[in-house]
């Protein structure tokens, strides 16, 4: 099961938070590292995009539901 949205956004934002304390002393790693931290917190939001129904898609399971209310 893949973790909740909610926990990659506060891991995503802590490691970002802890990137950019690292940036003064280390400046790439912390760039690195808080990069990785936003690409964390907003995985779901693009996950969703990339695994999720396109458009045309949608519109098509939208007007099978109204023509056929029972069919999935």
């Amino acid at each position: 099961m893949a973790p909740s949205i909610f926990f990659m956004h506060f891991i995503g934002l802590a490691i970002v938070i802890l990137g950019l304390t690292l940036k003064e002393k280390r400046p790439k790693l912390g760039i690195a590292i808080a990069l990785l931290g936003f690409l964390i917190a907003t995985g779901p939001v693009w996950y969703g995009h990339w695994v999720g129904p396109s458009p045309s898609e949608m519109r098509e399971m939208q007007l099978r539901q109204f023509m056929f209310p029972g069919a999935q």
